[in-house]
């Protein structure tokens, strides 16, 4: 079975998404005596995480089209 870089991550991005929002939920309900700067910075590390994915694709993308003229 082969599997794409992106697929892989788009799937880690979608299961740290969800815990952050079960963190989230789970504090305002009182489950979890969370402070609520630990949880601003999950979900600001996890803006991070994808803006840097974002950015690696857009490099790849860009370097691929460079790449593909150059050879010609």
């Amino acid at each position: 079975i082969q599997m794409k870089n992106k697929e892989i991550s788009i799937d880690t991005f979608s299961v740290l998404n969800s815990v952050g929002w079960v963190l989230t939920i789970l504090n305002i309900a009182g489950i979890t005596q969370l402070p609520w700067s630990k949880i601003g910075a999950y979900w600001l590390a996890l803006a991070a995480i994808g803006v840097i994915l974002g950015l690696v694709t857009a490099l790849i993308g860009w370097a691929s089209k460079v790449g593909g003229h150059s050879a010609k």
